[in-house]
């Protein structure tokens, strides 16, 4: 892959996840404006938080088993159980192991955009906004 193809797909990714914040900043204005409990910066904050969160667990999911090789596998050690002969659990795992599975894209605009919004809580709280 050339270096013009990795810097195009990285900044795609961010001007999307650039898009997604500013859209939940504008989100966050029109809900909490007229609330004193909670700011719309404190709301970023926490919306932040939980992008990370769900962006590193997406990560860590991308790779390895997925659902499907776990069906198979159960599907095979049951029709195991009953005497057919079929490919075992172990050679499925073992199949599919390394392939990459997942929403690796999503997972990194995900993290992306919990980035930009505890960015932009923290410039925010230093700008006092």
């Amino acid at each position: 892959m050339s270096g013009r193809k990795i810097v195009s797909g990285l900044l795609f990714l961010v001007t999307i996840a650039v898009i997604i914040t500013a859209a939940a900043y504008f989100v966050n204005i029109w809900l909490f404006f007229s609330n004193r409990y909670v700011t719309p910066l404190d709301a970023f904050f926490l919306e932040g938080v939980v992008l990370l969160i769900f962006g590193v667990l997406f990560l860590l999911g991308s790779g390895g088993l997925n659902v499907w090789t776990l069906k198979a596998a159960i599907l095979a050690a049951m029709a195991g159980a009953y005497g057919q002969d079929t490919v075992g659990p172990s050679e499925a795992i073992s199949r599919d192991r390394w392939k990459p599975q997942g929403f690796t894209r999503f997972a990194l605009v995900v993290l992306l955009t919990g980035f930009f919004m505890l960015l932009a809580y923290f410039l925010g709280q230093l700008l006092h906004l």
